[in-house]
């Protein structure tokens, strides 16, 4: 019976090698999967993790470190007199479409190398989905350890007051309650699911028989439904203009416009939360923020004035890159952005670093006096 048994694992073994090399000689890989699960943040790159990634139309490289942070690693030991900056925010930082070396972070990083004799590094700990809630978390789980003199955030206004009161409804792990220890199920289940993602990223039979698989269930669901709902509703051309809201909603995507919401409310408890544990660590925090392309043009009046005024009254240095982007002309404004996707292409990376190298220049300077 043993013989059997090896023999027929032999076997099977054999079959899936040949299987996985024929698909791999007459099959295209899909893009690869860089975000994996993390137990508390919900979302983080996969460490060491490199490939062709393709979003809306875009075809682009990436390569993660072994921290789960995109571009080259740094040490976590300080090089003595080199400034070390930590990077904040979501799909707008980390900038997954873009080479490392001219997102806004590198050029940051060069410019101000370039002025300051000891060097300076900056970070990039951003993640593409998170808002506030997350790089809180991001900070306390990684950041913190590699001891930045200096912590931005790059607040972004098109969707972060969305994530964190999403976080707060869903129930999710909350920095604010210092809510990090994750159980043994929690941890196990976060190991199945990267496994998953470790298969799809390394073997092509893996991917063929998960997408044809996901096609046949969807094939076999639409069978099933009711004519009105396989027909596609008519297109009608209307004019886009943006509702009008007059006052706070039950709903969480009118949060945003005011900063007397429960959104704005959870965001500003978040930032406090943020510059404590940034203090305790030895460093600074300072905010920049800016916007969504949509944003820009037609959209209701957000609470730029109030937020200053409330950074300003936290004693957290801050920069408005928003009324900046707002003065450009609406025929660049479109130029600075990836068509179909909404993000910084390599020219609105470049605007966004050199509108805010300045800040942070006097900032470090200041740091060092």
């Amino acid at each position: 019976k043993t013989k059997i048994l090896i023999f027929s694992t032999i076997l099977f073994l054999t079959f899936l090698l040949i299987m996985e090399l024929g698909v791999r000689a007459f099959w295209e890989f899909e893009p690869n999967r860089v975000l994996c699960y993390h137990p508390v943040m919900g979302r983080s790159y996969c460490p060491e993790t490199k490939g062709q990634l393709r979003e809306n139309k875009v075809k682009m490289y990436i390569e993660v470190n072994a921290d789960g942070l995109l571009g080259k690693a740094y040490p976590v030991k300080r090089i003595p007199g080199k400034y070390r900056i930590a990077l904040l925010g979501d799909s707008f930082t980390s900038g997954e479409a873009i080479d490392p070396e001219i997102k806004f972070s590198g050029i940051w990083e060069k410019n101000l190398s370039n002025k300051i004799p000891t060097g300076v590094e900056v970070i990039n700990f951003g993640v593409g989905g998170t808002g506030t809630w997350q790089q809180l978390q991001m900070f306390h789980i990684k950041a913190r350890k590699y001891k930045p003199d200096l912590t931005i955030v790059a607040f972004c206004w098109c969707n972060d007051i969305e994530n964190n009161i999403d976080k707060l409804k869903s129930g999710s792990m909350n920095p604010l309650l210092d809510e990090y220890e994750v159980g043994w199920y929690k941890h196990l289940n976060t190991k199945r699911k990267n496994f998953n993602k470790w298969l799809w990223n390394n073997s092509g039979l893996y991917q063929f028989t998960r997408t044809r698989y996901n096609r046949l269930e969807h094939y076999f669901k639409r069978m099933f439904l009711p004519d009105y709902m396989k027909k596609s509703a008519p297109y009608e051309e209307k004019n886009q203009s943006h509702p009008v809201y007059k006052k706070d909603t039950v709903s969480i995507f009118d949060d945003l416009l005011f900063f007397d919401s429960e959104g704005w409310d959870v965001t500003r408890k978040l930032i406090v939360k943020l510059k404590q544990e940034v203090q305790e660590n030895g460093g600074e925090l300072a905010v920049i923020h800016f916007g969504g392309l949509h944003q820009y043009r037609n959209f209701p009046a957000l609470p730029l004035e109030q937020f200053d005024a409330f950074l300003e009254s936290e004693g957290i240095s801050h920069f408005n890159n928003f009324d900046l982007f707002l003065k450009i002309d609406d025929e660049f404004l479109k130029k600075i952005f990836i068509p179909n996707d909404g993000h910084f292409n390599e020219i609105g990376h470049r605007h966004f670093a050199e509108f805010s190298t300045d800040f942070l220049f006097n900032l470090i300077n200041n740091s060092k006096v």
